[in-house]
């Protein structure tokens, strides 16, 4: 063999079913059960981007209304609809799963794994995602859209304040987004101090990896408080129990302690990822930078 040849041997019977287990079905079957976590952070990546469009249309028709006085564009009640799913969606819908998804595409790749820790969780977690965002957008067209607010106090938000269905759509799809997020912190807590590759060890971590790490674990805190509130609003608005009913011995501040458990933390998940981002870009570019102040002055 001569200098600069490499020695080329065909597949063992272990690559061969390996490269079988990790291949991706063709066709829309295929397509639809894709569990590749690039694959998965794509897709939360474009779909948070388009819920942030729709919310930013929400947001100029707000502006519209408000850009005189006295204007009748849009009615008082589709005023809060809009207010309502606006919040919402930003908060729910983008700030969070936007942040998940550059975890999901770029943490396997930075701690040297070969795949998210449990891709077919990772993949359904995305579809509960999509299908929360979408049962919100299609509530206007169905004129259920959440009218009291995106954090939907108690007690304007029980049955016997808000009658219709529309304190409904919001808190079901609280707990379907909630729960995907969930479910993504617990998988990137896993990668992270499961699936690094040998001699990645936690100090070798780029920053970002840590922001990500500090993110799950207070999603994973964090989460399951606006879930059991969404759950509780549900159970005393369809089956009459009375968690938040203060005529039954209730309390509503219930409520509110449960929201803000997760509401205080939300702040820093939002932040920690892109304070991650900086801190990785902005050094990169430095020292980029200073390479070529020092070439230009030669």
């Amino acid at each position: 063999m001569s200098d600069g040849q490499i020695a080329l041997h065909p597949p063992s019977e272990a690559d061969l079913r390996l490269a079988q287990t990790w291949r991706r079905p063709r066709g829309l079957v295929g397509w639809l059960s894709a569990a590749d976590h690039k694959t998965i952070g794509i897709r939360y990546l474009v779909t948070g981007f388009a819920f942030f469009a729709f919310a930013g249309l929400l947001a100029l028709t707000m502006r519209a209304q408000l850009a005189r006085p006295e204007n009748t564009l849009i009615g008082p009640d589709f005023y809060d609809e809009v207010f309502s799913t606006h919040g919402t969606v930003m908060m729910f819908l983008f700030a969070v799963p936007i942040t998940q998804g550059f975890a999901v595409y770029l943490v396997p790749l930075m701690v040297g794994a070969r795949e998210i820790a449990f891709p077919r969780l990772n993949a359904f977690s995305y579809w509960l995602y999509l299908f929360g965002g979408l049962m919100i957008a299609a509530s206007f067209a169905i004129n259920v859209a959440p009218d009291a607010g995106w954090f939907a106090y108690v007690p304007l938000t029980e049955q016997d304040y808000t009658p219709s269905k529309r304190a409904d759509i919001w808190a079901q799809m609280i707990t379907f987004t909630e729960m995907s997020a969930l479910a993504v912190a617990v998988q990137l807590i896993v990668t992270i101090f499961k699936l690094r590759a040998p001699g990645m060890s936690l100090n070798r971590m780029p920053v970002f990896v840590w922001g990500s790490l500090v993110v799950s674990f207070m999603v994973v805190f964090a989460m399951p408080a606006i879930m059991l509130a969404s759950s509780a609003l549900i159970a005393d608005r369809l089956v009459s129990t009375h968690y938040f009913d203060t005529h039954r011995g209730g309390d509503t501040l219930l409520y509110q302690h449960l929201f803000w458990f997760f509401g205080h933390p939300e702040v820093y998940i939002i932040f920690l990822p892109g304070a991650g981002f900086v801190s990785m870009i902005i050094p990169a570019f430095a020292r980029r930078c200073s390479a070529m102040c020092r070439w230009s002055r030669r």
